[in-house]
């Protein structure tokens, strides 16, 4: 008996590490040495991960890239500056931030071709299946374009620019773009390899510096009511970018080299955000958020992946169809309740408790900010499959 016990804890070890299936598939036999070397390599990979997970969550400066792999390591990249094939890129050539042209809104005017498009996407998600027209708009959610090229929709994004994809006018995108290219050239890279490789040149593209500094300059012009327009290549020569103009490289470059890539806009932590996901041809779907330096799966990731994303719904019942997208780390208080019901787990906050039942879970009420359907409860309540539940701004669906 001690020794099944003790055969089905390895295979459990193997089973995370993909050990396992590689014997059932290979029909190879391990000797009790490789065995205690896949523990030791387990051993050490929690080691190394819990260290990786606590400089990524520490405050302050990102120094590193960080690239979450499927067997639960942590791949640690230091952050580069100034390569030799971006020297085109006077914030390469100076070391410090170049402030990015602007122009009037409509001031490079817009094809038909583009103004629909910028005005058919302008939605939570810029999709795989569409490559960027030369003259698309990019102004958030719900803008509305007109044939000059100007935002006349009423939900315009605060104060926020205008950014123009072109690769004929924009010499210095057509420049970043030959410059990836031949980055990658003649490696024989695998789809993941790309995708690691072009987080590395996105940061670098928009990392004039270690510090933060340049990005607040950034955010500071580009907020001027008064310049409302600018090309994405210009943004690329300042040496500063924010979400919005990371993910939107991010969706260029990856459409040429044949990564299906899409933009997803919705939320991290309690505000908007902008990132990408790529899809492989083997369905895998990759999150890669250039502003915050990682890259992780998303297709099937473990319960202690850090961090998550999950669908999830901002508007009570009666609002269904509105589903917004938001990741975010681990301890966030919507982390904790998503990966308790994942795991059928209780749920305990200020607001209320859900203890699992046979067939749903069980509300018990802490507060007056508890919904069930769109409806306030202030007693104990069962909740069940397709049930909508509400603690204060997050909302969930019961599965």
């Amino acid at each position: 008996m001690i020794l099944r016990t003790g055969i089905n804890n390895i295979n459990r070890i193997l089973s995370n590490t993909g050990m396992r299936r590689l014997s059932e598939r290979t029909g190879a036999n391990f000797t009790a040495g490789s065995i205690k070397n896949t523990v030791g390599d387990i051993i050490e990979i929690t080691s190394k991960r819990r260290q990786a997970l606590t400089q990524y969550n520490s405050a302050g400066e990102r120094k590193s890239l960080y690239n979450f792999k499927s067997d639960g390591s942590i791949q640690i990249n230091p952050r580069k500056y100034g390569s030799e094939d971006l020297m085109f890129l006077d914030h390469i050539k100076n070391g410090r931030y170049i402030p990015a042209k602007t122009f009037p809104e409509g001031t490079a005017g817009i094809t038909r071709e583009a103004q629909e498009q910028s005005n058919r996407l302008a939605g939570s998600i810029i999709p795989e299946t569409e490559r960027l027209a030369d003259g698309f708009r990019y102004n958030g959610l719900n803008a509305v374009f007109d044939k000059s090229g100007k935002n006349i929709s009423r939900f315009r994004n605060g104060n926020q620019e205008i950014d123009i994809i072109d690769r004929n006018l924009d010499k210095t995108l057509a420049k970043t773009i030959e410059a990836f290219k031949q980055r990658i050239a003649g490696k024989n890279y695998s789809e993941k390899e790309k995708i690691d490789e072009l987080m590395k040149f996105v940061d670098e593209v928009f990392s004039v510096n270690p510090s933060g500094s340049a990005t607040e300059q950034l955010v500071s012009r580009m907020h001027n009511p008064n310049l409302r327009e600018t090309f994405l290549g210009d943004i690329i020569n300042s040496g500063a970018g924010v979400c919005r103009h990371r993910s939107l490289l991010t969706k260029v470059l990856g459409d040429e080299i044949g990564l299906k890539t899409r933009i997803i806009q919705g939320q991290y932590g309690t505000g908007g955000h902008a990132w990408n996901e790529i899809v492989t041809s083997k369905s895998e779907t990759f999150l890669f958020d250039g502003m915050h330096g990682n890259i992780f799966d998303v297709t099937n990731p473990s319960k202690n992946l850090t961090p998550q994303v999950f669908n999830y719904r901002i508007s009570d019942a009666l609002n269904a169809e509105k589903t917004v997208q938001k990741y975010f780390d681990k301890d966030s208080t919507a982390g904790l309740i998503y990966r308790s019901l994942g795991n059928r787990l209780p749920v305990n906050t200020n607001i209320a408790k859900l203890t699992p039942s046979q067939d749903g879970y069980i509300i018990t009420p802490l507060s007056d900010k508890v919904k069930v359907n769109g409806k306030s409860i202030d007693s104990e309540t069962k909740v069940l499959k397709g049930d909508w539940v509400q603690l204060k701004d997050i909302s969930f669906e019961i599965i």
